[in-house]
């Protein structure tokens, strides 16, 4: 894989698709995309996402993964907030996109963890979106409501728009 999705025009902001496509899953969510970026632990994603974004701000950041109401998968790492320490990496992703930009967590029940959402939507500056429900990475749908957690402690909540299937794959 290895290519960047970039939906800005002339240097404007870019959406960047990161997955782990070692199984049948993550095989099947790359297939139906253009320019996903592959990964196998969180070192290898961060490193994937400052490679796409260059000099440019991302508008969307979607980590395609598997996920439970605790955390979520980044290849061989489970992102909890009992883990949550062990990534330090993750950092680096801070202060990477535009007004207005996200990061989408894209594996089942991964917006149950409301928690560990805030913590990164904290250490992240930016808005951080998952499903509650069993994810579907193909038909790009979540089962169950999309949850929001916004930067600053601002709290996490239903999304007002929850027809964001739409607007969120």
């Amino acid at each position: 894989m290895g290519r960047v999705i970039s939906s800005g025009r002339g240097g404007g902001p870019i959406t960047v698709t990161v997955v782990d496509d070692r199984d049948h899953v993550g095989w099947a969510a790359a297939a139906t995309r253009l320019g996903e970026y592959s990964m196998t632990n969180v070192e290898t994603m961060v490193a994937a996402v400052l490679k796409a974004k260059g000099s440019r701000q991302i508008e969307r950041l979607n980590i395609l993964d598997h996920g439970n109401e605790d955390g979520f998968e980044v290849g061989d790492d489970w992102v909890t907030l009992a883990t949550l320490g062990n990534f330090p990496q993750l950092s680096q992703l801070r202060g990477l996109y535009s007004t207005g930009g996200y990061v989408h967590l894209q594996g089942c029940n991964v917006g149950r963890a409301t928690a560990l959402l805030q913590r990164l939507a904290n250490m992240w500056e930016i808005k951080v979106v998952a499903g509650t429900g069993l994810q579907n990475p193909v038909y790009r749908i979540n089962t169950g409501k999309y949850v929001e957690c916004l930067p600053a402690n601002g709290g996490c909540r239903d999304s007002p728009d929850q027809w964001g299937a739409i607007r969120y794959h």
